[in-house]
């Protein structure tokens, strides 16, 4: 009788494992992607800080930023400042916009969610100097 039942827990756990594997790579992806918008999201707001006080350094893109990262600018004239539209002064909005793709690793993962997902911040700070490298 134990012959015939000698293969049973072998089949059984290759059954299970395969779900367990999916589950556990597709925690590991979330952490992954979690990491990339925290980032993407800790970039924005640095760009935009560096904006709003005409610190040029802020032009590139962050050492920590994913490969890949985009960052653009963008200024809003505040109605109530006086100033003509587009001419950007201290009070008026500057506007950083980072955008990065992140491509999922994980091959099942990236089968079932497409490929890879578009993650992006915009952070929106008041301008603290005449402004002369950002709008």
């Amino acid at each position: 009788m134990r012959g015939r039942e000698s293969g049973q827990s072998l089949v059984e756990f290759t059954i299970v494992l395969l779900p367990l594997l999916v589950i556990l790579f597709g925690i590991i992806e979330l952490g992954l992607v979690m990491f990339d918008k925290v980032t993407v999201v800790h970039d924005a707001r640095e760009a935009a800080r560096l904006a709003s006080v005409n610190d040029p350094s802020g032009l590139t893109i962050l050492g920590d930023a994913p490969a890949g990262s985009t960052l653009t600018f963008t200024c809003q004239t505040d109605p109530a400042s006086g100033n003509a539209a587009g001419a950007y002064n201290v009070g008026d909005k500057v506007v950083a916009h980072v955008t990065y793709v992140h491509s999922f690793i994980t091959p099942i993962i990236s089968d079932l969610f497409g490929g890879s997902i578009d993650l992006s911040s915009n952070a929106t700070m008041t301008l603290e100097g005449q402004p002369t490298h950002f709008c």
